[in-house]
């Protein structure tokens, strides 16, 4: 069986831990796109992070891709469930990271540190500033919407710094570390309630433009609004408008629409309400060994003939 893998992000331990671990599978490290594409018409399966759409496109043996990441909207719209391609992500690789990403950005916030940063190069002396405005997250609320694994383990490591805790997912259920959790139309009663609201949500036709004009005024004008999902997400002109506005006091955004990462005339840039960290959020040193793991688990479930573990639902997007 041929295996092709995208090996750009994946460490040499972990290309040599594949080769040893299943001998049943010939393994084909491309190292570009051009070798991707070359080695493509013979693969019956696909590990990577990115593939082009020429590599899928002549990948005519394909049976199964293993995507190196939890986002995988770009590979559905390429049509892997019209051509019988299973689909599965790496859930449970990036919720550390990102989460921590989160939490960073509103403890710079609440300290703001942030400020400090920006002008310790030109020796500001905003030290009274900062001792008037700044405050602390425990007791605060944080909403998240989105309980897999991302906003789960945001879920539990802001409860961890003594905040309450809503939630907002599909069926509603309960979640250990949240106080409350509301289905997605519940989202009114709960946005008010949050001194935090943050999005870990895939993109789908449900999840696009979820927080708009009529969402941001619901929020409280001292709340912040944090993305580590995808910046269609969030109506990014409603939310440009109200930061210039003060109608809420803040964003932390890895992502922001329309195209993710700001463009270089883009006033998020210049408002100090603002942190972008510019889609960093998912990186991590162990990035490698954990999409690595998730892979190898799902090879030899695939060679034995059973379930495999993070199956992507190709029409909800997720």
């Amino acid at each position: 069986m041929n295996v092709l893998v995208g090996a750009e992000p994946i460490a040499l331990a972990d290309r040599e831990r594949m080769a040893s671990r299943c001998s049943r599978a010939h393994f084909t490290f491309a190292l570009t796109p051009a070798e991707m594409l070359a080695a493509a018409p013979g693969a019956e399966v696909i590990f990577a992070k990115g593939i082009p759409r020429e590599v899928l496109a002549a990948a005519t043996q394909l049976r199964w891709v293993q995507a190196g990441t939890a986002g995988v909207d770009g590979l559905i719209r390429q049509g892997l469930r019209e051509r019988d391609v299973l689909l599965t992500n790496a859930r449970g690789a990036h919720g550390i990271p990102m989460a921590e990403n989160i939490l960073t950005m509103a403890l710079c916030f609440a300290t703001r540190m942030h400020l400090m940063i920006r002008s310790q190069r030109t020796r500001g002396r905003i030290g009274r500033q900062v001792i008037r405005d700044k405050w602390e997250l425990h007791g605060q609320t944080m909403l998240v919407l989105g309980l897999g694994d991302i906003g789960g383990t945001l879920a539990q490591k802001a409860r961890a710094l003594g905040m309450r805790v809503l939630g907002v997912r599909r069926s509603g259920r309960s979640h250990q570390h949240c106080d409350a959790v509301y289905r997605p139309e519940g989202l009114p009663e709960a946005l008010p309630q949050a001194d935090h609201v943050a999005l870990c949500l895939p993109l789908t036709e449900e999840t696009r433009g979820v927080i708009g004009e009529r969402e941001l005024r619901l929020m409280k004008p001292t709340a912040h609004i944090y993305n580590v999902g995808r910046g269609a997400s969030i109506d990014g002109d409603a939310l440009r408008q109200a930061l210039a506005e003060g109608r809420i006091a803040g964003a932390g955004l890895d992502c922001v629409a329309p195209s993710d990462t700001p463009a270089d005339d883009d006033p998020l840039w210049d408002m100090d309400n603002v942190i972008l960290s510019m889609h960093t959020s998912g990186s991590s040193p162990y990035n490698s060994q954990r999409i690595t793991d998730i892979f190898l688990d799902n090879l030899e479930r695939y060679l034995a003939g059973a379930p495999l573990v993070n199956v992507v639902d190709q029409r909800l997007g997720y």
